[in-house]
Formats: structure tokens, sequence, C-alpha cells
């Protein structure tokens, strides 16, 4: 901590005396400046420093929470707040002042500390997914491990070692985020951008190994209450748990949420995935792979497999036998109020009350569908079809005995793998455009199906009968030809545009809210004009120094001159030649080329009327 000081402080310094020299140079020097690189160092450097100063008035401060995340009081979850309370009497830690939910499979805890000693206030973030994807007793030993950082007083002085990590990153962001707006910020901010990468590098790897430590003796405190299996357990299921989630989000939440569309309860959907059967096989086989995700090199965490290693020799007498919550309790069977489920999905776009969430699953395989159908354009364009492709261009293609085109241009374009994962088949490509003509027309509807595309449900026999044509049509031209007249039958629209099929694809995506896109763009605008301005004014500087008038008085020049050379005319006597030197005597005054006695002179200093007698001549000087 005490060199990110230094070398903040030192950073600001120099900026600090760059900055006086290029104002001295301006308007100091005594001559005019030769460049305005140190002008344009001094006020493009500015943003680099104001960041760093920044991170240096945030690093004391208690972390705020964490974006995303929201509180919840014993009132809207009791039975969480319970068992929270529980485990901490357990682990023998003093139980968090605050518990707040977040979407992301994670948990963590913090404390709000000034400088290690006097503890304001403790938080806890607890991932639903964690709540909804593992057991009961998994749930137990996530909760105690951060429980555990509670009991041994690891969140402290880690509080504070975490603050100046993320104020140094911070810093380094805040000079990154300046210089893409602004490239005269990148060239003149370079200097700060690379020392304090160096010592966020450096301040990293000296802190990793004491907090490593730290993680294994939350993950023996977890063992003592909650047993070594079901923590080494919970380490692996957290893994699963998270690839789940992200096929979850990427799938269904995001896409529909990016339309505004958002259910009551997405943990009861995410549960439902995961009870499947055919997606939980899927599971098992990744669980039994133990994956973990890619780790950095300056990760707090340990490995997995170290942390495995250390559960499988730790001996623990009576483990597993402290008191703990009953099997569910204040787990993923206590629902929560609509309204932290909206403040939870306000990130991701859902706006207003949510859909009950099996509706939600229904509009979100539909939704597939439709992107999937949308995605045949790039397919067909290599085909050579019209500008607006529709399912009557497709069949046209099918009747003529195209089906293998098809399947080539389908692989070329990769389709099929933003919705399921994997490349789709062109059986698969005219069975999807042609269930969702069928659904389009009221006549079928689309079931989910976890680990793999939706299912077609037929309403009647004549949408059941162009169902199946579509398996084989794109190998039979009078299939082809007979699944076009079953369509027609049905109802279903085959030249409406691909890009306008279904109920959901109609509904407007929408954009940032109106003040927000104006706030962006007026801080686009204010960033480009301020950099313009700054650079005008710079300029006018620089040339204004180059065409000053010199501002220190200089020496009269003087110069030998001969006293035998003639004197220019007077001004004022035209037509004059050289003028001689008068040579008055001792009682004379010599006035031009006259001398005059100097008791015909007044008193005041004034002349009287005299007669004007010639000066004598200077003698004659060379040829």
């Amino acid at each position: 901590m005490a060199g990110f000081y230094v070398v903040s402080w030192a950073l600001v310094l120099f900026y600090a005396v760059l900055a006086v020299g290029a104002l001295w140079l301006t308007f100091g020097a005594p001559g005019p400046m030769s460049s305005p690189t140190p002008l344009f160092a001094a006020a493009f450097g500015l943003p680099a420093v104001l960041a760093i100063l920044r991170a240096l008035l945030t690093a004391g401060r208690a972390p705020e929470p964490r974006k995303g995340t929201v509180r919840v009081s014993r009132k809207q979850a009791p039975e969480l707040w319970e068992t929270v309370t529980e485990l901490a009497e357990a682990v023998g830690a003093p139980a968090p002042t605050e518990i707040r939910l977040t979407l992301d499979v994670n948990a963590s805890v913090s404390e709000d500390t000034r400088s290690g000693l006097r503890v304001a206030g403790r938080r806890m973030e607890i991932g639903m997914p964690l709540l909804a994807g593992l057991r009961a007793d998994e749930v137990r030993a996530v909760l105690c491990h951060e429980l555990g950082h509670y009991a041994r007083r690891h969140t402290r002085f880690g509080a504070t070692v975490y603050r100046g990590s993320a104020a140094l990153h911070a810093a380094r962001a805040g000079i990154a985020d300046a210089a893409v707006r602004n490239p005269l910020v990148a060239m003149y901010s370079g200097l700060q951008f690379r020392v304090l990468g160096a010592y966020a590098w450096l301040y990293d790897a000296v802190s990793l190994a004491v907090r490593r430590r730290q993680e294994f003796e939350a993950d023996a405190a977890a063992a003592r209450v909650a047993g070594p299996e079901a923590m080494a357990s919970a380490l692996t299921s957290v893994h699963v748990v998270g690839a789940a989630w992200a096929d979850f989000r990427e799938r269904f939440l995001d896409p529909m949420a990016g339309r505004g569309r958002t259910p009551d309860d997405p943990m009861r959907a995410f549960t439902a995935m995961l009870t499947d059967t055919e997606y939980g096989e899927a599971l098992e086989e990744w669980r039994r792979e133990q994956p973990e995700p890619r780790r950095r090199r300056l990760d707090s965490h340990p490995t997995t497999e170290a942390r495995l290693a250390a559960l499988a020799v730790l001996t623990v007498a009576g483990s597993g036998a402290g008191p703990g919550p009953r099997p569910g309790a204040g787990l993923s069977g206590e629902p929560l109020p609509e309204g932290v489920w909206r403040a939870l999905l306000r990130p991701l776009g859902g706006r207003g009350p949510g859909q009950p969430w099996e509706e939600w699953l229904d509009d979100a395989v539909e939704l597939q569908a439709i992107g999937a159908v949308e995605e045949l354009r790039a397919p067909l364009a290599l085909l050579g079809s019209a500008p607006e492709p529709s399912l009557d261009g497709v069949l046209g293609l099918l009747e003529a005995g195209r089906g293998a085109e098809l399947t080539g241009a389908l692989a070329a374009t990769d389709w099929g793998t933003r919705q399921w994962g994997a490349q789709g088949t062109a059986k698969r490509a005219v069975g999807v455009l042609v269930g969702q003509a069928l659904v389009t027309a009221g006549r079928a509807a689309w079931s989910v199906r976890w680990a793999s595309p939706g299912v077609l449900v037929t309403y009647d026999e004549e949408a059941r009968e162009a169902a199946e044509l579509s398996r084989v049509a794109l190998t039979d031209r009078d299939a082809a030809a007979r699944l076009r007249f079953q369509l027609v039958l049905c109802g279903a629209n085959l030249s409406v545009p691909l890009d306008h099929t279904g109920r959901v694809s109609r509904l407007r995506v929408p954009g940032p809210p109106r003040e927000e896109r104006r706030r962006v763009h007026g801080d686009k605008r204010v960033v480009s004009v301020g950099g313009l301005l700054v650079a005008v004014v710079i300029g006018a500087v620089f040339l204004s120094s180059q065409f000053e008038e010199d501002r220190t008085p200089s020496p009269v020049p003087t110069r030998t001159v001969d006293q035998h050379r003639p004197s220019p005319a007077p001004p004022g006597i035209p037509g004059t030649g050289p003028l001689p030197t008068p040579d008055c005597g001792p009682d004379e005054v010599a006035v031009r080329v006259f001398c005059f006695p100097v008791e015909q002179v007044l008193p005041s200093g004034r002349l009287t009327t005299l007669p004007l007698t010639p000066a004598a001549s200077p003698p004659a000087s060379g040829p």
C-alpha cells in the first residue's frame, strides 16, 4: 500500500513539474518557444493525472456494493437470513449486517473497515444460481467458506489490500478510457499507463501468496462444519452450475431480456433446466471431467485441484456434525418478492413486471426459431435468392432439386450455431422454417427442449402432415410440391420475408432510454469539442510566442565614428554640405557651427540678438 501511494504521488509530482516547466517556457522564458510539445504534454496528460488522483482518493474509502446486486432484508428473505445466522454461529464468525443477491455464480464477503481496525459493516453477496443449482449441503459448505473469512479476520486488511489493487486497475482503466476518447491523450499519457501497469502487476504478485493461503484456511473452516466431502463437492459443482447458467443466459435469458421480456422468477426456469433428465446427463458427464474455467496467472484463488487435494488429506474431528439448516431451508425453495427480481433483471434490459416463467419459456423457444429463420438470409444469398427471401423461395429451391446446394450454403455460413451451440443441418433448417410458418398461422407451437432445439407441437392433422413433409422435402421434389400445397391449406403466408416471421419478432428491440442516449452522445460531443478547443488554444499560444516582441530592453548599439568623416546634413536644412566642427575658445560657447562669448549669454540661459561670427574651419585632413 505504501508503494501504491509513492508511485501514484510520484507520477502526480512529475506532471506538476512538467506543467510548471511548460508554463515557464510559454510566459517566462526570454525567447519564443521552439516547439509546442510541452504545452501538449501538460494539457493532454491531465486526464491521466486526474485518473490517478481519483484512485488515490478512492483507495481509502469503503468499497461500494457492486452493480447488479440487490439488498434483501430479513422480512424479504427470512429463511435465508436464518440460515446464514445459524452457520455464522457454527463457524464462530460474526453474522453479516447486510445480504445482497446477485445473478453471478459466486459468493463473497467484505467488511467496511478503517485501516483494518474499526468495522462499520459486513456485507455478504450470494449468487442466486448457486442457491438454485447446488444441493443444500453444497450451499451450506459455500456459505461456511465465506463466513470462514470473517472468522479468521481475512476481510480486515484484505479489504484494504483489495481496494489498493482495485484503485490501481481503476486508474489504468481511467487512462485507457480517456485515451480512447481522444488520441492526443493516448499520445501523452503512455508513461503513466505503463508505470501503473507494471506496479499493478507487482502489487498483485506480492499479495497473491497471502490471498491463496486465506482460501485454504476458509476451506478448512467450512469443512469443520459442513464436512470435507460437501466442500469438495461444492468446489466441482460450482463450475458445473456456472457453465449451465452461462448456457441458460446465452440461449434464453439475455435474448429475451434484450427484447424487454423477463420472467417473474428466472430461477424456477433455471431449476427446470437443471432437473431435466436429458440435460442432467450432459451435466453429469461434464462434472466427471471436472472442468475448470481458464485461470489468470495472478488469480487470487488456488486451483481446484490444489484445494481438493488439501481437503482430501484434511481430517477434522466430528466433521459435518455441526448445526446447520434443514435440507432446502433458505435456498431455492423460498420465493423472493417481485421487486427483487425486477431490480436484478433491470441491468439486462427487463422493464415492467415479469412474465409468468412457463409462458416466458415458450416465447423464448419461439425467439430461437425466429432467429434461426432470419439467419437463413445469409446462406440463401449465396444461392442467388431474391433480395427479400421467403418461404416461397426456399420451396422453389427444393422443387428445383437444389437441396444439396442449400446444404453447402448452410455449412459455409455456420448456420444454427448461435441458437443451439452447434451447426445446424439442412433438414433442421427446413423443419424450423416450416414450423415457424405454422406457428405464425396459429396451427402449432414450440415446446422447450433443454439439450436440443425446440420441438414443434401441431394442433391438427393438416399441420401434422405439413411437419412430416418438411422432413423429406429436402431430397424429394414431389414432397416439396405437396408441402407447398399443405402450407397453403394451413393458412401459412409463403411470401412473408424471413425477417418478419412470428409474433415475438415484431416486438421492437428497445434501445437505451432517450435521456441515456442524449447523455452518451452529449459526452462524446463534449470530449471532441473540448479536445479541439484545447488544441486550438495551445496552437494560438505557440504562434503568438513566435511573433511576440522581445520583452527585455536591449542595449543601444554603439559604434566608433571616424571624427574626420563628414557628418550628414541635419534634418530640416536641405542642400547644405558637410558642417565644420567649431573650435571655440575657453570663454566661448559652441552652438552648432557658431561660437558666442560667455559674457553675452544672459543668466537665464537665453541668448540676445548677437552678430553671428563664423567659427574657424577645421584643418583639412587628407585628400
